[in-house]
């Protein structure tokens, strides 16, 4: 019975587990031979010289004399190696450089594309205050001084014939009726001042416009326009009150790109008569537009000054004033956003959960949005160009704080003059009844100091 157990195991298998066997081992040699044959390496064999050769040691010199010619020539073509890859560095450097070179000279006539622009608009804009004898200045409701210019306004006060200048707060719909009253008597303390809301509505003819003592929700939520009859009341009454007496005025509509001077146009025209769009830079040249027998319009292409505060790249795309598409950092200006916004207001306005960085935001952002790149990144610049589309669209309710100190700029002989001129009083209360209709004290609406 022990030697039964001491007895070593067959090494008998079935045929099935041997064919099994001999056909992996197959498979891996060809694997080895086909992995060797692509690397080129061969094993050389070494050189053999059998003891009954007569001539064994001359031969065994020979062979230590090629191999010493061999190591030299190894040599050699090692240094020469090194020299290659310096030379071929040098040159890729210089290629590098010629290439920068000639991106720049492709750069240049871009630059001077825009510059010629730039000027053509100047142009535009100088003929429109030129040829007006009023100018409506468009401002943004939410950020009235921040999208006011000075320049715009000192080119008037310098321009001959006596030129008057009137305040058009625009948008006025996207802020609370508290902060638009306080605008206005902030604003009034300078120059004529009025709240207006642009028409919005797609169809090209009868626009739209809500008249005074009418109040209707419906007609609220349509994109019906609000002001315009204040506005031609406004310009009626310069005409009676003004220097002369005018049968006739013309009317420059100026300020800074996207606040809405075409749609003004339109909205007192009640036609599309000028071209409009989501995006800066659709007026190119001045365009003149008969209101009626007494009031001709004139629309100007928005001029964003080269010496201005305008010109920080994150100021000026959160006026919408440049296309947020044409931004090559979109980050600095949508983290802009983040701080000015309640982080609450905004995980509630995306749906998105806490986070801590503006990066892990703009991430979480994509996600939700099915925002993504190849291989499923999240596409954060994506996000961070949305955030400021929904900034300058007004999804993002926000509204600025007028500073406690009025603007002391114009004398206030000149503004008693102009406000005598327009006669604003009068309409005290019709300009009380339109505000009740277009201001919504919107709690959501985020207060920027």
């Amino acid at each position: 019975m022990a030697k039964l157990c001491l007895k070593k195991p067959s090494k008998r298998i079935e045929a099935r587990q041997r064919y099994k066997v001999e056909k992996k081992v197959r498979e891996h040699n060809k694997k080895i031979r086909k992995i060797n044959k692509k690397k080129g390496k061969k094993t050389s064999k070494p050189l053999l010289v059998p003891n009954q050769c007569p001539f064994k040691n001359q031969i065994l010199e020979e062979i230590e004399i090629m191999k010493r010619d061999e190591a030299k020539l190894i040599k050699k073509y090692k240094s020469n190696d090194l020299e290659g890859l310096v030379s071929s560095a040098y040159n890729k450097q210089i290629a590098h450089e010629l290439s920068l070179l000639e991106n720049k000279k492709s750069e240049l006539p871009v630059m001077r594309r825009e510059e010629n622009s730039l000027k053509a608009y100047y142009k535009e804009f100088k003929k429109v205050i030129d040829s007006a004898d009023v100018i409506l200045e468009v401002v943004d409701a939410r950020d009235p001084l921040g999208t006011r210019c000075k320049h715009v306004e000192e080119a008037v006060r310098s321009a001959k014939g006596n030129k008057k200048l009137v305040l058009v707060l625009n948008k006025a719909d996207l802020v609370p009726r508290d902060n638009l009253d306080q605008w206005l008597r902030y604003l009034r303390a300078s120059l004529p001042a009025v709240a207006f809301k642009a028409s919005t509505q797609d169809q090209s003819k009868k626009l739209g416009r809500k008249k005074l003592g009418l109040k209707n929700e419906k007609m609220i939520q349509s994109g019906t326009c609000f002001g315009a009859e204040l506005l031609l009341s406004l310009l009626g009454n310069y005409c009676r009150n003004g220097d002369g007496a005018k049968s006739s005025i013309r009317v420059g509509i100026v300020g800074l790109p996207n606040v809405g001077k075409s749609s003004i146009i339109n909205s007192l025209k009640r036609s599309k008569a000028c071209n409009v769009g989501s995006t800066p830079g659709v007026t190119k040249a001045m365009q003149v537009v008969q209101l009626d027998t007494k009031v001709k319009l004139l629309d100007s292409p928005g001029i964003v000054f080269a010496d201005s505060n305008e010109t920080n790249e994150t100021s000026v795309a959160l006026k919408n004033a440049v296309k947020i598409q044409a931004l090559k950092d979109p980050f600095t200006p949508a983290t802009a956003v983040l701080r000015r916004i309640p982080k609450q207001k905004i995980m509630e306005l995306y749906d998105i959960l806490d986070f801590s960085t503006p990066d892990e935001f703009f991430a979480k952002k994509a996600a939700r949005m099915g925002m993504f790149k190849r291989g499923g990144v999240p596409d954060s610049m994506a996000a961070a160009r949305g955030i400021l589309n929904d900034w300058n669209s007004g999804k993002i309710r926000y509204c600025t704080v007028p500073p406690e100190v009025a603007d002391t700029q114009i004398s206030s002989t000149i503004v008693m003059k102009d406000t005598e001129e327009f006669d604003i009083e009068k309409f005290t209360a019709d300009e009380k009844m339109m505000l009740d209709d277009i201001a919504e004290d919107n709690i959501d609406t985020a207060m920027i100091g």
